[in-house]
């Protein structure tokens, strides 16, 4: 086993005060470290269905009419 995994398995096994105690331990190394790149966010396009309406399935023609104003 790795340094890296016994470390994984270590820290899988502490409580929440120990967790605490031990970042505060490792934060000086984690100084060294890069930072890491945040993930992009996601597309602007996602959840624009999300109305909160449940009848959008069924009235699909009458939505598509109003909102191309057939």
């Amino acid at each position: 086993m790795t340094a890296k995994e016994q470390l994984q398995q270590l820290v899988a096994h502490l409580g929440e005060e120990q967790a605490s105690r031990a970042l505060e331990l490792l934060e000086p190394l984690t100084a060294e470290l890069p930072e890491h790149e945040q993930a992009p966010g996601l597309p602007g396009f996602v959840g624009i269905g999300d109305s909160g309406r449940s009848d959008i399935s069924e009235r699909v023609d009458a939505l598509l009419a109003e909102r191309f104003g057939r």
